[in-house]
């Protein structure tokens, strides 16, 4: 069976069209798997930069309230309270306000001023007001504390 026919070759191997199995992917496919990863990137990375401003307004809160908390602390300790203001700024960052004034006790419903018993101790309202932020990056944020001192009585002669 010699020849030269079209289903001839050497070897008496007959010409299939038959497919080879396909090995790889698509250019199609390539481009798919990256975009939906690079999708995937992005929604992750907003995921962090969202966790780490979150972050820097935790640790700027806690230092205002670290701040507030020791301006409370040593109001007092060194002097006698004074009725008025006070201001500042640390680290170019927090401003903070304190103001003293006599605690003005309100009367209880029922009660007259007759009735009251005075109290052997001045009382003084002390109030810190902590601000930071305020810029491009960050709106501005405050806390506010308030506590009572105590402080002997002036005596009148």
């Amino acid at each position: 069976m010699g020849g030269c026919g079209l289903g001839y070759r050497p070897g008496n191997y007959p010409v299939t069209t038959r497919r080879t199995k396909q090995r790889g992917f698509s250019l199609l496919e390539i481009l798919v798997a990256f975009s939906i990863l690079a999708l995937s990137l992005g929604v992750l990375m907003q995921i962090f930069s969202g966790s780490l401003r979150n972050a820097d307004v935790t640790r700027d809160q806690a230092q205002a309230v670290a701040l507030a908390q020791s301006l409370l602390a040593l109001t007092g300790m060194e002097a006698t309270l004074t009725a008025g203001e006070s201001a500042g700024v640390l680290d170019e960052k927090f401003r903070w306000l304190l103001r003293v004034n006599p605690f003005v006790q309100e009367p209880r419903p029922g009660e007259t001023e007759a009735v009251r018993t005075p109290l052997l101790l001045d009382l003084w309202e002390v109030t810190v007001r902590v601000a930071w932020g305020g810029d491009s990056r960050l709106p501005e944020r405050a806390l506010t504390l308030t506590t009572l001192r105590v402080q002997p009585a002036a005596s009148t002669p």
